[in-house]
C-alpha cells in the first residue's frame, strides 16, 4: 500500500472505508450517537487525508465485525451472463392436460349412462354422453398431426 501524504485528496472508495469503520465502532459500542453522528457529518466535510485521520485515530484499524461462517460457506452466485445448467427429467412430457381432464369426465357420463340402463332392465336411454364425445373427438384428432 502506497504512502499517502496528509494534504492528498482521498477517493470516495476510501470515504466509504472510513465510513464502514465508524458504522462497525458504533455497532460495537465504542461510539455513541452524537459522537457517530458529529464523526460521520465531519466525514463528508473532509477532503484530505490529513482531515481523515483524526476521525479515525482512536479506533481499531481492522474492522469489528466478523462475517457469519454460514454466509461463507455458501456457493457463491454466478456471474453475470453464465446460466447454471438445468438439470432434464427423464420422464416424458405429459400431453394434453385438458384432454385427459375432459376424458375423465367422458367416461364419467358414459359409466352413468350406462348404469341408468341396467337400473331400467336393458331399456338403454337415448345415447346422451354423444354431445360430449363428439367435441372430446374433435380435440383428440386434432392434436395428432402437431409435433411437441
Amino acid at each position: 500500500m502506497p504512502q499517502y501524504q496528509p494534504y492528498q485528496r482521498f477517493t470516495e472508495a476510501d470515504r466509504d472505508k472510513i465510513a464502514g469503520r465508524l458504522r462497525d465502532a458504533f455497532a460495537d459500542g465504542r461510539l455513541d450517537q452524537p459522537e457517530f453522528a458529529s464523526r460521520l457529518d465531519r466525514l463528508y466535510a473532509v477532503q484530505t487525508y490529513g482531515e481523515l485521520e483524526p476521525l479515525v485515530r482512536d479506533l481499531p484499524p481492522m474492522r469489528t465485525y466478523q462475517t457469519p461462517q454460514v454466509v461463507k460457506d455458501t456457493k457463491p452466485a454466478p456471474q453475470p451472463g453464465s446460466f447454471p445448467e438445468r438439470k432434464k427429467d427423464n420422464q416424458p412430457q405429459r400431453r394434453g392436460g385438458a384432454i385427459g381432464g375432459f376424458t375423465g369426465v367422458v367416461l364419467v357420463n358414459v359409466v352413468i349412462w350406462f348404469v341408468i340402463g341396467l337400473g331400467n332392465g336393458g331399456h338403454w336411454p337415448h345415447f346422451w354422453p354423444v354431445w360430449l364425445l363428439i367435441p372430446w373427438a374433435i380435440i383428440a384428432l386434432g392434436g395428432l398431426g402437431k409435433r411437441r
